[in-house]
């Protein structure tokens, strides 16, 4: 090799490498830019979301408007040169296209496909073979008469020129109308106690069949619209056979797909527990769900409908419940991610366009009627009346991640253009914010939805009433783990109602508290014997938790300890100022027994503030509180309280009785002090350090003295709660260690 060679070489790989060095500095930069994007997405998608959780509506509307309101159509295109984005945090993309960068729409993408994957996994495939033949009745009625709607409303009404029924952008907006979001719904009957109607169960189960019927819709639209794509685009000379070909095909392949998912289930479950660690089997189903996306991909149709089908094959396992409660947090994190995407794909010159939001509000009304009427009018059919046919229609109405999935879809793969995504984008906002009243006022209406009421034989529901809101947590605890123990799966669907799915092999059951203190069971007939006795076992195993926590809790042992401790924290005396006052204080009690001086300082409370009906409801908390365990100190003191829930702060009540009662306290002296605390019974406040702080200040019989011949109430208060005067518990105040003053 001459030299000349060897320097042509050099020269070619030191511009390579340069290119390579170039290439990744600007692969860094980028990386940089994203990171950014995600802090503000997630920081802006939870001040929405929240917002509009506290105006009770779906979450993912303030989701999306975040989107746009941050998107490189509105904020994310001001400037900002000082911190090193002159073009704004969400540019644009020169030479038009997505208006989202690749990496971001990436991040939008995986989304996706969690959010299908779950939507598959939570599937109840019991439900859907029990109410297959009303379920498949009228979610198909709503699938059929919605997407003639969408494909209607596109021609008659869409922007774009030379629109028929077999366009693709008619094709794809008759597809994104199909779509329930069923989660909504469940939100209202939940909250309605409506879960369990005919209505309720019936709008579930057809969701489920609405679902299915939507996603194996989809994959077909797709697959028609590349044929007609590679058509000459005239509809009398349009390859009808092949057209039907594919349409079967593609059917074929979804329920091929799924029967072997379920076929093989089992197998399934078992190769995914062979790795014990439930974390490690999560991460694995997921990565089924990413494999089945690109198949499905690489076969011509939406991975999101890979995701789907994973998901709805895995469903029949034993470990579906485990799975969804390990993914939620990572849901948590990336479904909103999405939806801000596909807010800032809204082009809000375009949406605020006349004919735009004449045209996405005029397909929102057709979305809804279409839903109202294709699933009430079969629901007629099905021993509903008007009233129930009207529940269903009106449950099924609201769309929502689906639709947007399905409209991101359309956008990016140049089906949708922005006109078109706007108006889906308006139809979308305006079913979900218009569902939640039109459903409320439905199940409001008198009178029951079905014409003839037909028993259930293999339904049931069993319920374990519990004495106080404090045992049904305790039993609560309990009975998942007696669960646990057997090898069920236990997964928390909703934290707000407590509601569980718990499950193994072929047994399932619901779990959910009622009332705060009733849990219920909802369970095959044949499971209500097996959910009784683990109930049972449970409650005798709490009784001997019980039992050994009364021998740790003998009050004369425990109460004693406290004369060794030689540092106590304490509330700051502005607080304990504003829980006990002068005028709470009764320099001399008239009474001689312990109820009857109960009662009397309860007349004491806030200053004698309190109406006769809440003395009687903190009475009865103090009392039954003095019925688990006295509440005497050392030295002539007695600490009785209580929480209730008609008081809405901490207030306190002392009573002076030198000369003492009919009642002993834990040494065996007469009680000569007593004070009394009431608190809320479900708020926090600071009932148990109060306590505490004047439990501290009385450990010694020279301080009880001091507070039982004090000169008046101000005395005794600042005693009490703290003072110049009394060095103890001024220095318990600081956490430091005090020695008892004489």
């Amino acid at each position: 090799m001459d030299m000349n060679s060897v320097a042509e070489t050099a020269a070619d790989t030191a511009a390579a490498t340069a290119e390579a060095v170039s290439h990744g500095g600007d692969m860094v930069h980028r990386m940089v830019i994203l990171v950014f994007q995600l802090a503000v997405i997630i920081f802006a998608v939870r001040i929405g979301g929240g917002i509009m959780k506290r105006i009770k509506m779906p979450s993912v509307l303030g989701e999306l408007i975040a989107g746009i309101v941050i998107g490189p159509y509105l904020l994310g295109k001001i400037p900002l040169p000082v911190i090193g984005f002159p073009h704004g945090l969400f540019p644009l993309p020169e030479g038009g296209g997505m208006p989202v960068s690749p990496e971001l729409y990436g991040f939008a993408t995986v989304a996706s496909l969690i959010l299908l994957f779950m939507v598959g996994l939570e599937t109840d495939f019991r439900q859907f073979l029990k109410y297959s033949v009303a379920g498949t009745v009228i979610g198909l009625g709503g699938v059929v008469v919605s997407f003639a709607a969408g494909d209607f409303a596109g021609v008659a009404f869409g922007i774009g020129d030379n629109l028929h029924y077999l366009s693709p952008a008619c094709l794809f907006l008759g597809a994104l109308c199909t779509a329930t979001s069923v989660g909504i719904t469940a939100r209202i009957l939940s909250e309605r106690k409506q879960m369990d109607s005919p209505e309720g169960v019936t709008i579930l189960a057809s969701a489920i069949i609405d679902d299915v019927l939507g996603i194996i819709g989809l994959a077909i639209i797709i697959s028609l619209i590349d044929v007609l794509r590679a058509g000459s685009g005239d509809i009398s000379g349009l390859p009808w056979a092949n057209i039907a070909h594919v349409a079967i095909e593609t059917v074929l392949v979804c329920v091929a797909f799924s029967a072997i998912g379920f076929a093989f289930s089992s197998q399934i479950g078992r190769f995914l527990k062979s790795f014990r660690s439930p974390t490690a089997f999560t991460t694995i189903t997921l990565g089924l769900a990413f494999l089945a996306a690109g198949i499905f991909e690489t076969a011509g149709l939406a991975m999101i409908i890979g995701a789907y089908v994973m998901g709805l094959s895995l469903s029949k396992t034993d470990i579906a419940f485990i799975v969804q409660e390990r993914l939620h947090n990572l849901q948590d994190f990336f479904v909103p991610i999405f939806f801000a995407v596909m807010g800032m794909i809204v082009d809000l010159d375009r949406l605020t366009k006349p004919e735009v939001i004449k045209f996405g509000l005029i397909f929102g009304v057709l979305a809804v009627i279409a839903k109202i009427i294709g699933c009430a009018v079969p629901a007629l059919l099905l021993n509903f009346n008007m009233t129930g046919a009207f529940r269903i229609g009106a449950g099924m109405v609201p769309r929502g991640e689906v639709a947007l999935i399905i409209a991101g879809i359309g956008m990016s793969s140049g089906i949708l253009d922005a006109d078109m995504f706007g108006a889906a984008i308006i139809m979308t906002l305006f079913t979900t914010m218009l569902a939640p009243p039109v459903l409320t006022m439905a199940l409001a209406l008198p009178g029951k939805g079905v014409t003839v009421e037909r028993p259930s034989d293999d339904f049931r529901q069993s319920r374990f009433p519990f004495p106080s809101e404090s045992v049904a947590e305790g039993a609560t605890h309990s009975i998942l783990a007696a669960f646990r123990n057997e090898g069920f799966f236990i997964s928390m669907v909703d934290s707000a109602s407590r509601l569980y799915h718990i499950r193994k092999d072929d047994q399932a059951f619901s779990m959910w508290r009622e009332d705060n203190h009733t849990v219920v069971f909802s369970s095959n007939r044949r499971d209500v014997t097996f959910i009784h006795t683990v109930v049972y076992e449970a409650l005798v195993e709490m009784h001997q938790d019980l039992d050994r926590i009364k021998e740790m809790a003998k009050p004369k042992e425990f109460r004693r300890t406290l004369r060794s401790v030689t540092s106590v924290r304490t509330l700051p005396i502005k607080e304990k100022q504003e829980i006990l006052r002068s005028d709470c204080v009764v320099m001399r009690l008239v009474s001689r027994d312990k109820q009857d001086a109960i009662r009397e300082l309860v007349r004491h409370l806030d200053g004698g503030g309190l109406p006769i009906k809440c003395e009687e409801a903190v009475l009865e908390s103090i009392f039954e509180r003095e019925a688990a365990a006295p509440t005497e100190l050392e030295f002539g003191v007695s600490m009785p309280h209580g929480r209730s829930e008609v008081v809405e702060h901490v207030m306190a009540a002392v009573g002076l009785c030198p000369d003492g009662m009919n009642f002993t306290s834990l040494d065996g002296t007469p009680v000569r002090l007593m004070i009394m605390v009431a608190s809320p019974k479900n708020t926090s406040g600071p009932h148990l350090h109060f306590l505490a702080s004047i439990t501290g200040a009385l450990r010694t019989k020279e301080m009880v003295d001091r507070v039982v011949n004090a000169a008046d109430a101000e005395e005794v208060v600042k005693l009490l709660i703290g003072s110049k005067n009394a060095s103890l518990v001024e220095r318990l105040i600081t956490g430091g260690d005090a020695k008892p003053s004489s």
